[in-house]
Formats: structure tokens, sequence, C-alpha cells
């Protein structure tokens, strides 16, 4: 089964923060696949990495390391896919169901992984349960929290 990552593995794959162990220990794992990935996951990925930067979380420095990261991971791991008009059906459709609910851009990625029958690797608890209640398998990655 091909393996689609979300937004949030993504990132903590390419800043420090409490799930970058978790992250790549899961694509080290997945190191003979290629991945998936929707291209909206690109502008996720820059709108997480500018409000890192505006919060001080990381430097524009960093902000740029990480996006060049994310160009090469993509050139060698990732496959993007195009978002299609199906795939915003399908998500309001997900979005209608009040027993799993769901914002919009995660809607659109449950969307993607059902339309490619892909397993979603996450960090994000509402957005794995959300992939239960659908049917869609689902990867949930725990974040390893340091101990002071």
């Amino acid at each position: 089964m091909r393996r689609y990552l979300d937004t949030s593995l993504i990132v903590a794959a390419l800043v420090r923060e409490q799930g970058t162990e978790a992250a790549k220990t899961y694509l080290l794992a997945a190191s003979d696949e290629f991945l998936l990935a929707s291209r909206w996951v690109v502008t996720e990925l820059s709108s997480a990495l500018a409000l890192k930067v505006r919060t001080g979380t990381i430097t524009e420095t960093e902000q740029a390391a990480a996006l060049a990261m994310f160009r090469r991971f993509g050139a060698t791991r990732l496959r993007l896919l195009d978002v299609e008009a199906k795939d915003f059906d399908m998500a309001s459709s997900l979005c209608d169901r009040i027993a799993a609910p769901l914002r919009t851009g995660d809607a659109l990625h449950l969307a993607i992984c059902k339309r490619t029958g892909a397993r979603l690797a996450t960090f994000d608890d509402g957005m794995a349960k959300a992939a239960q209640q659908h049917g869609l398998p689902c990867d949930l990655l725990a974040v390893c929290r340091v101990r002071p």
C-alpha cells in the first residue's frame, strides 16, 4: 500500500520539534518506497514554516533550509499529486458527516487518500480519528515528549 504524508509529518521531518525523531524513523522505515503527498501539502508547509518564523520557533534561515530540504526530498522520494475537482467534492462530502469533524485541509488530504487508495501518515489525532471513521487506513505517529 502506498503511503500518503500529511503536512504534520513533513514539517516534523524538516524542522526540529517533538515529532522529529518519530517522523524520521517512519520515513527511514519506508526508505524503499516512493511516498505520496498532494500539492496542497506545499501550500500548508509554506504556511506552517512561515508561522514558525513569525512566532520565533525557527529563524528565516531555518525556514529556507527546510524549504530546500523539502525540494530535495520531493525530487527523490515524494510524488506530488495534483488536487482534482472530485477531491474537493469528496472532501465536502467527508465534512458533511458531523460524527467526524474535519478541518477543510484535512478533509482534502483524506479525499486524496480515498481516491488513490493510499495509507495516511500523520501526527494529527483528529485527522486519524476521522480517517478511521471513514474507513481509511492510517498510521498515527506518536510524539515523543522529552521529560525535564
